[in-house]
């Protein structure tokens, strides 16, 4: 259902206040609601879109609502609240659906605010807020300012902010739902810390001037919750949405509280393609299964006339500690390698390409900032590479490391344990400190996403420049644009002995869906900028 053909394609892409008391519905009369859109087709454009909204059954109304949203379909949007949708203040209705807006949502719990702030829809997340969208967290504790500060909305953050929920959002005990920027997802990032992640300054300083983030609160942001304050939160969040109708949001924010640090290991296929579905009569089922230490892992299972036969690399990510100052005071603090970033994604596509396929056959490979270690894991899954060292500098993510060589070791995929081991190794190294630095000179070194400012430059070229033999590569992927320093990077490897030999964009193929069960909701889930962000892919050759 669209309004104009196809659905579009997603667009590439301080100081402290106190804090007011949360006002009652009774006194929203003196608060001003977010006005609607203007229609952007035709009368009989609309007229139409109503005609199919209505020949809609509810399940279908809702999957269509939030995809529409997601798309940023502006009037199929309105059509279907026009025809569905029952304000949250009225009755029931038989031909209605009660608070259709907020009881909309996917598998994962998403709201079509989610989704339509992620990619950006400005006009969409005016006309979901002028119709009572709340905003809420999904199953990973994620709300609609999370995804779009990370993605870098502005706009969005900025109109989301200003919007006063307690117009339309009002429990029976008669409070508003306030937002808080310092509200933490699944993975310890809250919003805020996802708006510094963005590099939007603008975007940061809204955050920062909005009353939850004041002077006290963000000098505990911090700092890891234990576990009494984390059930204190749990059960204050919960007494919230304790009269909400919606029984699937609620049974959604119950299972993502379960546990107060809850990891992931995803199972990644990084030579699937979306677009070949020939598979034969194979039946896909998708099981949880526990690992202990709070660990969980979605497993696809192939059943059917043959055994899926694609090799699977299983990678854990972790809550990022201190994840309102993630990059902490010196380079050992930086947590961020406890988490997948997308880069790294793309970069482990790139590494099971034909293009690169055989190059590293009985070479040496070293990731640098190799955080959860994907791409240099899947090196050693994808090729026959005499040693890889995958490399960080952090404990914790170190630590994280080595759980992710030897969960693989375990694996049927990488063949035999013993070589496995022999061949993968976790080490610490510190970029300035050469005594940390590996003996042995390696055939090839590989990195993602690794500048984020112009101080770090330097280092990395001094390190790459000491550990890469002769003739040896340097192979780098990061987003096109919004990394302070890449430019210079760039130049310094020009003109300190380096030779770029190869820089291109990366292939559309390499942003799609890497999990191994193909869910794409679970994929947008975990790695929402990765489809809308452009990435460059370079080679340098020592010369």
């Amino acid at each position: 259902m669209t309004s104009k053909g196809e659905n579009p394609k997603h667009k590439q892409k301080k100081t402290s206040k106190a804090k007011s008391a949360p006002k009652t519905c009774n006194e929203t009369s003196k608060l001003r609601s977010t006005p609607s859109p203007p229609m952007e087709c035709t009368v009989q454009e609309y007229n139409n879109l109503l005609s199919i909204a209505s020949s809609l059954s509810p399940d279908e109304a809702k999957t269509e609502f939030v995809e529409c949203a997601r798309y940023g379909d502006l009037d199929a949007v309105r059509a279907l609240i026009e025809i569905w949708s029952s304000p949250p203040s009225s009755s029931p209705s038989v031909s209605k659906i009660h608070n259709f807006v907020n009881t909309a949502v996917d598998s994962n719990g998403t709201t079509a605010l989610h989704k339509a702030g992620s990619n950006g829809h400005l006009s969409t997340v005016q006309l979901l807020l002028h119709n009572g969208a709340r905003h809420l967290m999904n199953t990973s504790k994620n709300t609609p300012l999370h995804w779009a500060a990370r993605n870098g909305h502005e706009g969005v953050v900025e109109m989301i902010l200003k919007h006063d929920f307690r117009l339309h959002g009002c429990n029976d005990n008669g409070l508003g739902l306030d937002i808080d920027v310092l509200q933490k997802n699944e993975f310890g990032r809250s919003i805020l810390t996802e708006g510094f992640a963005s590099e939007n300054t603008k975007l940061v300083g809204l955050l920062l001037e909005h009353d939850s983030a004041s002077e006290d609160k963000l000098l505990d942001g911090g700092t890891e919750n234990d576990e009494n304050s984390n059930e204190k939160e749990v059960e204050e969040f919960n007494e919230k949405v304790s009269n909400q109708e919606n029984e699937t949001m609620k049974q959604s924010i119950a299972k993502a509280n379960k546990s107060k640090k809850v990891s992931i290991i995803h199972e990644f296929d990084f030579l699937r393609d979306n677009g070949d579905n020939d598979k034969g009569k194979i039946e896909a089922t998708s099981t949880d299964i526990n690992y202990g230490d709070n660990t969980e892992r979605s497993v696809n299972t192939m059943k059917g006339e043959e055994e899926e036969t694609n090799k699977t690399l299983l990678i854990r990510e972790l809550p990022i500690t201190n994840a309102d100052t993630p990059f902490g005071e010196t380079a050992i603090d930086d947590t961020t390698g406890l988490g997948i970033w997308s880069a790294s994604l793309v970069m482990s596509r790139w590494m099971a390409s034909k293009s690169i396929f055989g190059r590293f056959d009985n070479k040496t490979v070293l990731e640098l900032g190799a955080g959860c270690g994907v791409p240099a894991l899947t090196v050693a899954l994808y090729s026959r590479a005499k040693s890889i060292y995958v490399s960080d500098l952090n404990p914790d993510t170190i630590e994280n490391i080595r759980y992710n060589i030897e969960i693989n070791a375990k694996s049927s995929n990488s063949g035999s344990s013993e070589d496995w081991l022999n061949r993968v190794s976790a080490q610490s190294i510190d970029w300035d400190n050469e005594e940390t630095w590996p003996q042995e000179k390696m055939d090839f070194i590989i990195g993602s996403d690794l500048i984020y400012q112009k101080s770090i430059v330097p280092l990395l070229q001094k390190v790459v420049n000491g550990l890469l033999k002769p003739e040896g590569r340097f192979l780098y992927t990061c987003p096109s644009d919004g990394r302070d320093g890449l430019v210079e990077f760039i130049d310094t490897m020009k003109k300190k002995g380096f030779r770029c030999i190869s820089e291109e964009v990366a292939p559309d193929l390499y942003k799609t869906n890497p999990l191994s069960s193909g869910d794409e909701e679970d994929a947008f889930l975990h790695f929402y900028e990765l489809p809308v962000t452009e990435y460059k892919l370079y080679e340098f050759r020592m010369s």
